[in-house]
């Protein structure tokens, strides 16, 4: 008698699972990468091999993020970032298992390397803590990202998925708990640990949030709370106005696509 039991991780072929530990967010994070990358022209991906120090410069800033104790899956996940080129599209997504990417248009937005880790340290919330799986399963539900971790062919649900990740709206007690855990880590550093706060103004409240801001909405509240998380940490949250403007400028704007 056949068994209905696929022989990856024991996995029930039209079962769903409801939690999924870091090996399942790593193995789901795979197949979206790997839809992203087959489809690298329609996704615009920079390749890195013609932009070795670009990359060079962004991994190392992600290196230095989640190498902090704050985050738990620090040696769980491949934490890494890639580029896509689009300069009208001002936004940035993660994935499961720590694949962070990230638009031409965002990069150029910036106004600094503060704002830069201050959007990257926001991002690595999502995927450190279970925000981001809980919105996927929301989003598309326990059955279909079950599937993905079977042996069925799940490719329309991943190709799904990476068409719409970047769009998923998160819910304001879980853009307040990013947030928190952003500036947990963001104020153990030497960058100004105003950066996403920078952002969160100059994108956010405006009649037309940039890309970014829209699936993490800006109110005043959102404000406020993070002001409270910065200022109530006094001196200690980095250093004021180390912004490392001209910095950002030769190791990223210099280097995206002319």
């Amino acid at each position: 008698m056949s068994s209905c039991r696929s022989k990856d991780k024991d996995v029930v072929v039209g079962v769903s699972k409801e939690v999924f530990d870091a090996e399942d967010q790593v193995k789901i994070g795979n197949a979206i990468s790997n839809s992203i990358q087959s489809n690298s022209q329609k996704f615009g991906v920079l390749n890195e091999m013609d932009y070795p120090e670009l990359y060079f410069h962004l991994n190392t800033m992600i290196d230095q993020i989640t190498n902090t104790s704050t985050v738990q899956h620090r040696e769980d996940f491949d934490w890494k970032i890639t580029i896509l080129e689009d300069d009208d599209e001002v936004n940035a997504f993660i994935i499961p298992g720590g694949h962070l990417y990230v638009y031409t248009g965002l990069l150029r937005f910036f106004q600094g390397e503060h704002e830069l880790v201050g959007a990257i340290a926001h991002e690595v919330a999502y995927a450190d803590s279970d925000l981001l799986v809980n919105q996927l399963k929301n989003e598309f539900g326990s059955k279909k990202l079950s599937k993905v971790l079977s042996n069925d062919d799940s490719s329309d649900i991943i190709d799904e998925m990476a068409q719409s990740i970047k769009d998923m709206v998160y819910l304001e007690s879980d853009v307040e708990k990013a947030d928190s855990f952003c500036t947990d880590i963001i104020c153990e550093f030497v960058w100004d640990g105003d950066g996403l706060l920078s952002i969160l103004k100059r994108g956010g409240t405006a009649s037309a949030p940039i890309d970014w801001l829209q699936s993490k909405p800006v109110d005043n509240d959102r404000l406020v709370h993070l002001s409270n998380l910065i200022y109530d940490r006094g001196d200690s949250c980095g250093t004021p106005d180390s912004i490392f403007y001209q910095r950002y400028l030769d190791k990223v704007v210099d280097n995206l696509p002319q």
